[in-house]
């Protein structure tokens, strides 16, 4: 497909992105803080170097955040990795508390590393739709083109579900046999971090 014909149907359908994905299961109402849909505009970097290869899962969330960030009037420049933009949030914007996370936040995620080694913010990377009345946040993603919702739990990082019987950590790796000792698989033992843009 002609990469400007892709932009704009991407475009189009990350707009009507929190409709569409409405009935996923997350909390609703006045006990659920939500951020409007206008947010998302590309999942593409336009002249960037890494447009001239394939995007990764991070790399394309990666991607609509930056572009966000420079629509609030922000100039810089970053490799395109998620690693790169938790690099530049954390030093230019504010580092937030997880409990103080609110919908527009960029939630930061290490899938590599294991029980024993420190979290280092390098590969995945979500746009906090939802922080529901308990505390667990609603982020998404963009894989493949398609936006896909995953929910963490600060509260507790190591559960899949809570006591109701809601998903409270999505998977982020899948479980393998091969897996050594220390694997980390759910979002809230890989979180990492989470930033907000200044004055917003």
């Amino acid at each position: 497909m002609n990469p400007c014909r892709a932009r704009a149907a991407l475009s189009l359908m990350l707009g009507a992105a929190l409709l569409t994905l409405a009935p996923g299961g997350c909390a609703s109402g006045p006990r659920t803080r939500r951020f409007p849909s206008a947010i998302f505009r590309s999942a593409r970097h336009v002249g960037h170097p890494m447009a001239r290869r394939a995007l990764t899962p991070g790399d394309e969330t990666s991607a609509l955040i930056v572009q966000r960030i420079h629509a609030a009037g922000f100039r810089f420049g970053t490799d395109g990795t998620p690693g790169a933009l938790w690099g530049y949030m954390r030093t230019s914007h504010e580092v937030i508390d997880p409990r103080d996370a609110r919908p527009g936040d960029a939630v930061f995620f290490d899938t590599r590393s294991r029980d024993e080694e420190e979290l280092s913010c390098s590969d995945r990377v979500g746009l906090v739709e939802a922080v529901d009345a308990a505390g667990r946040i609603t982020f998404l993603e963009s894989r493949g083109g398609q936006l896909y919702r995953g929910y963490v739990d600060p509260r507790q990082p190591r559960a899949r579900r809570d006591a109701s019987g809601e998903i409270a950590n999505s998977f982020l790796r899948p479980k393998r046999l091969d897996d050594p000792d220390g694997t980390r698989y759910f979002a809230g033992e890989m979180l990492c971090g989470i930033a907000r843009v200044r004055g917003q």
